[in-house]
């Protein structure tokens, strides 16, 4: 009896291994380059004391690596460390240069599904008029800011992680 189950949990083992090499679910290994500590860091983006929603901060870095976090409902970006598909929370301790983009959501925007139920035609004209108003839209964030080479943004994440508030009060102005 003891024999049996001995066979079937090495059956079992061999099998699950398998399983792993063939579907690729062996644990991921580090990348050469990437950074040995990450701290927590947040971002939060507000507009005359408003969140805004779905900008992307970029820390600037010279490394192989990428940081990048996108602000939830609540105004917050948590910057994530990547290269390539492997990714973890957090950045490592430095100072920064920070870009940020915004798009806003047009007032008319479809979903996928609806989008998909239109001729290529309708689809254009739909595009145009989403283009059109958002260009309409007044410039929360400074065209400057998504730039690397005119950015005025830098930020310092501490050893001990933390989080900072950029507060746009006016499109030339900011508070850190």
């Amino acid at each position: 009896m003891k024999r049996k189950y001995l066979k079937n949990c090495l059956r079992l083992t061999i099998s699950l291994l398998i399983c792993m090499i063939v579907f690729g679910c062996t644990p991921s290994q580090v990348p050469t380059g990437f950074p040995s500590r990450l701290v927590g860091f947040d971002v939060k983006l507000l507009h005359e004391g408003k969140p805004i929603t779905g900008a992307a901060v970029v820390f600037v870095t010279n490394t192989n690596y990428n940081i990048l976090g996108i602000t939830g409902s609540d105004g917050v970006a948590k910057p994530s460390t990547s290269i390539n598909t492997y990714t973890k929370s957090g950045s490592p301790p430095a100072t920064y240069k920070v870009i940020i983009t915004y798009t806003p959501k047009a007032p008319s925007e479809l979903t996928n599904e609806q989008l998909s139920k239109m001729t290529m035609d309708e689809v254009n004209a739909y595009r145009a008029k989403i283009e059109a108003e958002i260009a309409a839209m007044p410039k929360i964030v400074p065209d400057d800011w998504g730039k690397l080479e005119t950015t005025p943004l830098k930020i310092n994440v501490p050893e001990n992680g933390g989080n900072v508030t950029i507060e746009i009060t006016d499109p030339k102005t900011h508070q850190q």
